[in-house]
Protein backbone atom coordinates (compact mmCIF):
# COMPACT_ATOMS: atom_id res chain seq x y z
CA UNK A 1 0.00 0.00 0.00
CA UNK A 2 1.25 3.07 -1.43
CA UNK A 3 2.07 5.92 2.18
CA UNK A 4 0.00 8.93 2.06
CA UNK A 5 2.33 11.50 3.50
CA UNK A 6 -0.82 14.14 3.40
CA UNK A 7 -2.92 12.11 5.80
CA UNK A 8 -0.90 11.19 7.72
CA UNK A 9 0.69 14.20 8.87
CA UNK A 10 -2.78 15.33 9.38
CA UNK A 11 -2.93 14.05 13.19
CA UNK A 12 0.22 15.45 14.33
CA UNK A 13 0.03 18.57 12.47
CA UNK A 14 -3.18 19.79 14.01
CA UNK A 15 -2.42 18.62 17.27
CA UNK A 16 0.84 20.53 17.20
CA UNK A 17 -1.14 23.21 16.02
CA UNK A 18 -3.28 23.56 18.48
CA UNK A 19 -0.53 23.36 21.30
CA UNK A 20 0.45 26.44 19.45
CA UNK A 21 -2.52 28.42 19.83
CA UNK A 22 -3.23 27.52 23.20
CA UNK A 23 0.02 28.63 24.50
CA UNK A 24 -0.30 31.40 21.93
CA UNK A 25 -3.50 32.68 24.11
CA UNK A 26 -1.24 32.49 27.26
CA UNK A 27 1.42 34.39 26.02
CA UNK A 28 -0.47 36.83 24.59
CA UNK A 29 -2.85 37.38 28.05
CA UNK A 30 -3.08 40.73 29.77
CA UNK A 31 -1.10 39.06 32.77
CA UNK A 32 1.53 37.60 30.93
CA UNK A 33 4.71 39.50 30.83
CA UNK A 34 7.10 38.95 27.82
CA UNK A 35 11.12 38.66 28.35
CA UNK A 36 12.07 37.21 24.78
CA UNK A 37 10.59 36.00 21.52
CA UNK A 38 12.47 35.23 17.96
CA UNK A 39 10.68 33.09 15.10
CA UNK A 40 13.21 31.97 12.39
CA UNK A 41 13.22 30.37 9.07
CA UNK A 42 16.78 28.23 8.16
CA UNK A 43 17.70 26.52 4.96
CA UNK A 44 20.05 24.03 5.85
CA UNK A 45 22.36 21.46 3.27
CA UNK A 46 24.62 18.43 3.92
CA UNK A 47 25.36 14.71 2.90
CA UNK A 48 26.08 11.72 4.57
CA UNK A 49 23.25 11.84 6.85
CA UNK A 50 21.92 7.79 7.92
CA UNK A 51 18.11 6.64 7.08
CA UNK A 52 16.45 3.74 8.19
CA UNK A 53 17.87 0.48 10.40
CA UNK A 54 20.47 -0.06 7.20
CA UNK A 55 22.08 3.39 7.87
CA UNK A 56 21.79 4.07 4.50
CA UNK A 57 23.83 7.39 2.83
CA UNK A 58 21.43 10.51 2.18
CA UNK A 59 21.87 13.71 0.93
CA UNK A 60 19.22 16.19 2.59
CA UNK A 61 18.39 19.99 2.65
CA UNK A 62 15.91 20.73 5.37
CA UNK A 63 14.06 24.59 6.22
CA UNK A 64 13.12 25.04 9.68
CA UNK A 65 10.54 27.20 10.64
CA UNK A 66 11.39 28.25 14.65
CA UNK A 67 9.84 29.96 17.36
CA UNK A 68 10.95 30.50 20.72
CA UNK A 69 9.95 33.15 23.65
CA UNK A 70 9.80 33.21 27.20
CA UNK A 71 7.84 35.12 29.42
CA UNK A 72 6.86 35.34 33.38
CA UNK A 73 4.93 32.08 33.51
CA UNK A 74 7.48 29.59 31.85
CA UNK A 75 8.07 29.99 28.09
CA UNK A 76 7.81 28.16 24.30
CA UNK A 77 10.05 26.45 22.19
CA UNK A 78 8.55 25.00 18.82
CA UNK A 79 9.76 24.06 15.40
CA UNK A 80 8.85 22.34 12.09
CA UNK A 81 11.53 20.92 9.96
CA UNK A 82 10.56 19.87 6.41
CA UNK A 83 13.14 17.51 4.99
CA UNK A 84 13.64 16.43 1.52
CA UNK A 85 16.41 14.26 0.49
CA UNK A 86 18.00 13.58 -3.05
CA UNK A 87 16.88 11.41 -5.48
CA UNK A 88 16.53 7.53 -5.50
CA UNK A 89 16.92 5.33 -8.50
CA UNK A 90 13.52 5.67 -9.17
CA UNK A 91 13.81 9.22 -9.83
CA UNK A 92 11.66 10.40 -6.48
CA UNK A 93 12.73 12.09 -3.81
CA UNK A 94 11.80 11.19 0.00
CA UNK A 95 9.81 14.25 1.36
CA UNK A 96 9.20 13.74 5.54
CA UNK A 97 8.18 16.40 7.91
CA UNK A 98 9.22 16.18 11.70
CA UNK A 99 8.51 18.87 14.44
CA UNK A 100 8.49 19.43 18.16
CA UNK A 101 6.01 21.59 20.60
CA UNK A 102 7.82 22.12 23.68
CA UNK A 103 6.74 24.27 26.55
CA UNK A 104 7.67 24.73 30.10
CA UNK A 105 6.28 26.10 33.68
CA UNK A 106 7.57 27.85 35.61
CA UNK A 107 7.29 26.08 39.54
CA UNK A 108 9.67 28.48 41.21
CA UNK A 109 12.41 31.15 40.48
CA UNK A 110 16.00 31.57 42.46
CA UNK A 111 18.25 34.63 42.37
CA UNK A 112 22.05 34.96 42.96
CA UNK A 113 21.90 31.02 42.34
CA UNK A 114 23.17 28.36 39.70
CA UNK A 115 19.58 27.23 39.26
CA UNK A 116 17.57 30.44 37.84
CA UNK A 117 14.52 28.29 37.90
CA UNK A 118 12.49 25.21 37.99
CA UNK A 119 9.60 24.55 35.42
CA UNK A 120 7.74 21.71 34.68
CA UNK A 121 8.73 20.56 30.91
CA UNK A 122 6.39 19.25 28.46
CA UNK A 123 7.62 18.61 24.48
CA UNK A 124 5.47 16.83 21.43
CA UNK A 125 7.38 15.19 18.67
CA UNK A 126 6.03 14.37 15.58
CA UNK A 127 7.00 12.92 12.23
CA UNK A 128 5.91 11.48 9.26
CA UNK A 129 7.84 9.86 6.35
CA UNK A 130 7.13 8.70 2.58
CA UNK A 131 8.92 5.42 3.53
CA UNK A 132 5.97 4.90 5.58
CA UNK A 133 7.39 5.86 8.82
CA UNK A 134 5.48 7.96 11.75
CA UNK A 135 5.95 8.98 15.45
CA UNK A 136 3.75 10.66 18.04
CA UNK A 137 5.77 10.59 21.20
CA UNK A 138 4.55 12.66 24.43
CA UNK A 139 7.54 13.87 27.12
CA UNK A 140 6.89 15.29 30.47
CA UNK A 141 9.69 15.70 33.10
CA UNK A 142 10.93 18.38 34.88
CA UNK A 143 13.63 20.91 33.85
CA UNK A 144 15.99 23.64 35.47
CA UNK A 145 17.09 27.23 33.89
CA UNK A 146 20.78 27.51 34.73
CA UNK A 147 23.03 30.08 35.36
CA UNK A 148 26.18 29.38 34.01
CA UNK A 149 28.99 32.17 34.71
CA UNK A 150 30.83 32.39 31.19
CA UNK A 151 31.24 35.91 29.64
CA UNK A 152 28.43 35.61 26.76
CA UNK A 153 26.17 33.05 27.97
CA UNK A 154 22.84 33.59 27.04
CA UNK A 155 20.73 30.66 28.58
CA UNK A 156 21.12 27.00 29.55
CA UNK A 157 18.67 24.34 30.82
CA UNK A 158 18.53 21.04 31.75
CA UNK A 159 15.40 18.49 31.83
CA UNK A 160 14.61 14.93 32.37
CA UNK A 161 11.77 13.66 30.67
CA UNK A 162 9.68 10.22 30.58
CA UNK A 163 8.45 9.61 27.27
CA UNK A 164 5.66 7.73 26.00
CA UNK A 165 6.50 6.81 22.54
CA UNK A 166 4.57 5.70 19.79
CA UNK A 167 5.95 5.30 16.44
CA UNK A 168 6.13 2.97 13.43
CA UNK A 169 9.29 0.59 15.02
CA UNK A 170 8.00 0.61 18.91
CA UNK A 171 5.35 2.16 21.75
CA UNK A 172 7.70 1.11 24.26
CA UNK A 173 8.29 3.64 26.99
CA UNK A 174 11.92 5.74 27.79
CA UNK A 175 13.79 8.57 29.84
CA UNK A 176 15.32 11.36 28.35
CA UNK A 177 18.22 14.20 29.48
CA UNK A 178 18.19 17.29 27.09
CA UNK A 179 20.64 19.66 27.48
CA UNK A 180 20.40 23.13 25.84
CA UNK A 181 22.49 26.42 25.75
CA UNK A 182 23.26 29.26 23.80
CA UNK A 183 26.25 31.68 23.66
CA UNK A 184 27.16 34.64 21.64
CA UNK A 185 30.01 37.67 22.01
CA UNK A 186 31.00 39.95 18.65
CA UNK A 187 28.34 38.59 16.70
CA UNK A 188 29.88 34.35 16.61
CA UNK A 189 26.68 32.52 18.04
CA UNK A 190 27.09 28.93 19.42
CA UNK A 191 23.51 27.02 20.77
CA UNK A 192 22.52 23.89 20.05
CA UNK A 193 21.41 20.86 22.41
CA UNK A 194 22.33 17.22 23.55
CA UNK A 195 19.83 14.66 24.05
CA UNK A 196 19.69 11.25 25.26
CA UNK A 197 17.07 9.00 25.43
CA UNK A 198 17.86 5.50 27.70
CA UNK A 199 15.90 2.52 28.71
CA UNK A 200 13.97 1.48 26.06
CA UNK A 201 13.31 -2.28 25.58
CA UNK A 202 13.16 -2.50 21.74
CA UNK A 203 15.53 -0.10 20.64
CA UNK A 204 19.08 1.23 22.22
CA UNK A 205 20.30 4.35 23.95
CA UNK A 206 20.87 7.16 22.09
CA UNK A 207 22.94 10.13 22.06
CA UNK A 208 22.78 13.30 20.16
CA UNK A 209 24.89 15.99 19.94
CA UNK A 210 23.81 19.00 17.78
CA UNK A 211 25.80 22.47 18.31
CA UNK A 212 25.05 25.21 15.37
CA UNK A 213 27.91 27.75 14.74
CA UNK A 214 27.17 31.08 13.35
CA UNK A 215 27.97 34.69 12.51
CA UNK A 216 25.62 37.27 12.54
CA UNK A 217 25.63 39.61 9.38
CA UNK A 218 23.19 41.94 10.41
CA UNK A 219 25.73 44.54 11.50
CA UNK A 220 27.58 44.08 8.33
CA UNK A 221 25.23 44.29 6.02
CA UNK A 222 23.21 47.13 7.86
CA UNK A 223 19.87 45.00 7.77
CA UNK A 224 17.15 45.29 10.71
CA UNK A 225 16.96 41.71 10.99
CA UNK A 226 19.33 39.13 11.90
CA UNK A 227 20.63 36.50 9.28
CA UNK A 228 23.38 34.12 10.24
CA UNK A 229 25.30 32.12 8.09
CA UNK A 230 27.80 28.91 9.24
CA UNK A 231 27.38 25.36 9.66
CA UNK A 232 25.38 22.90 11.89
CA UNK A 233 27.36 19.80 13.13
CA UNK A 234 25.57 16.16 14.01
CA UNK A 235 26.64 13.53 16.14
CA UNK A 236 24.09 10.70 16.90
CA UNK A 237 25.02 7.41 18.19
CA UNK A 238 22.63 4.54 17.17
CA UNK A 239 20.07 7.32 14.99
CA UNK A 240 16.53 6.51 16.38
CA UNK A 241 17.31 3.79 18.25
CA UNK A 242 19.18 1.25 15.36
CA UNK A 243 22.08 -0.26 17.29
CA UNK A 244 25.29 0.43 15.23
CA UNK A 245 23.84 3.52 12.94
CA UNK A 246 26.17 6.27 14.33
CA UNK A 247 25.43 10.11 12.39
CA UNK A 248 28.39 12.41 11.64
CA UNK A 249 27.49 15.49 9.44
CA UNK A 250 28.16 18.71 8.94
CA UNK A 251 25.69 20.75 7.39
CA UNK A 252 25.80 24.04 5.88
CA UNK A 253 23.59 27.02 7.30
CA UNK A 254 21.34 29.75 6.52
CA UNK A 255 19.16 31.29 9.01
CA UNK A 256 17.06 34.44 8.80
CA UNK A 257 15.26 35.66 12.14
CA UNK A 258 11.93 38.18 11.70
Amino acid sequence: MRFNSTTSAIKPLTIAAAAIIAMGAMSTSANAKRFFSDTSISVLYGDNYKTGPAGVKQEITTVTLEHASAFDWGGLFFFVDRLQGNEDVSGSRSKDIYGEVAPKFKISDYSNSFIKQVNLAGQYEFGTSESGFEQDNFLVGIGADLNIPIDGMKYASASIYHAFNDDTFSDADDQQITLTYGWEKNNFVVDGYIDYSFNNDDKADQLHINPQIKYNLQDALGIDNRIEVGMEYSYWKNKFGFDGVDQSVPSALVKFHF
